[in-house]
Parts: C-alpha cells; sequence; structure tokens
C-alpha cells in the first residue's frame, strides 16, 4: 500500500482494501449529506453497515478517515486529468481552459462530499506529496503547450491556476443553481485571460 495511506490498520489482502473502500464510501455519503462537522464516526459505520469496532480498526478518528478520503480524491482528480498532459499541445488554450474548469466541475458534481470538505480543518488535508502530484500534473500540461518554458516557471503557473480553480470551487460551493452556470463563465475568463497572458502569443512570458 502507499506510504500516505492514513488508516491505522494497513489492509494487505483485497478483502481488507474492499472493507477500507466501503469505509470511505460511508465517508463520503454522510459528510456530503450532514457536512463534515456533523458527520459522525458512529453515522459512517452505521452507512457502512459495519460495527464501530470494525471502523475504529481502520481509522482511529473521524479526521484520519477525511485525510484518507482527500488523498483519494487528489488521486482519482489526477487520473483525470492525466491526458491532458498529451493533448494540450494539440488543442487550443480556450479548449484547454474549458477542459480544465470541465474536468473540475465535473469531478465536483460527481463527489459531493468534495465540497463538503473544504470546511474540514487543515490537520485533514493529504499530505503535501499527495497535494504536489497535482500541482506537477498542472506543471507537465503547462510544459507540454510550451516546451521552452523552465520547470520552475511551469510549476508556478501551476500553482497560480490551482488556486484560482480553488475560489471558483468556493463560489460554487456557494452559488444558487441559477448562479452557478454564471460562476464557471467567470473563472473561465480568469483563467483564459491568466494562461494566455504566460503560454499564448507574442504576450508570453
Amino acid at each position: 500500500m502507499p506510504s500516505h495511506f492514513t488508516a491505522r490498520r494497513i489492509p494487505r489482502q483485497e478483502r481488507g482494501e474492499r472493507r477500507v473502500a466501503g469505509l470511505l464510501d460511508a465517508a463520503a455519503a454522510v459528510i456530503a449529506e450532514t457536512g463534515y462537522e456533523a458527520a459522525t464516526m458512529c453515522a459512517i459505520a452505521g452507512r457502512a453497515r459495519a460495527s464501530i469496532g470494525s471502523l475504529y480498526q481502520f481509522f482511529p478518528n473521524k479526521q484520519s478517515i477525511t485525510r484518507a478520503l482527500r488523498i483519494r480524491y487528489s488521486r482519482q482528480f489526477d487520473e483525470l486529468c492525466r491526458p491532458l498532459s498529451r493533448d494540450a499541445r494539440t488543442v487550443n488554450l480556450e479548449d484547454l481552459v474549458q477542459h480544465l474548469i470541465g474536468l473540475t466541475i465535473s469531478f465536483i458534481d460527481g463527489h459531493p462530499a468534495f465540497l463538503a470538505l473544504m470546511d474540514a480543518p487543515a490537520s485533514t488535508r493529504a499530505p503535501a506529496a499527495i497535494r504536489r502530484v497535482i500541482r506537477d500534473r498542472f506543471a507537465e500540461i503547462f510544459l507540454s503547450r510550451k516546451p521552452r518554458m523552465s520547470r520552475a516557471k511551469a510549476v508556478q503557473l501551476a500553482a497560480v491556476t490551482l488556486k484560482i480553480l480553488k475560489g471558483m470551487n468556493e463560489l460554487y460551493a456557494e452559488a444558487h443553481p441559477q448562479g452557478k452556470r454564471q460562476c464557471i463563465q467567470e473563472f473561465k475568463a480568469v483563467l483564459l485571460s491568466y494562461l494566455n497572458l504566460r503560454l499564448g502569443g507574442i504576450h508570453a512570458r
């Protein structure tokens, strides 16, 4: 298992891995319905149809299961973005931005607990090494589009892009249904303007 797995007991068999996956699914469902603060270990165990003792075998507290869920989400989002590392050079910049924002919104809508976890304490964040995976994936995308750019610059662009997307996520979470579309369009304009300045045309630098 990966060294960053945060469970108390590391499952070494397929059955154990399935149990952990089921517990994480249950945690996601409870957090999506109640929010992070109101979610309890008892509710998570009940949703998973597992005993509370079984849950504690793998996760000592709510913070640890939340951290494991965030690690799972980070890896899943990275897998969604992987094809863009290959395709970024052949699509126009507007389409690239549309893909980045579209993947982000699709992931949010497909994982209702994702936005609820924004209220979770910093102690539940995925380890820095895991967070760097997505940043480095974005840097690869930008280097694919502009190979002569230094890696340090690509990493900087990736970090800023992720902050822009995080801002979109926060406003998207707060927006009423009719306002979500407008939120997406506004952040698409922001990200397109920023990346056009850094990656496109004679103004790139």
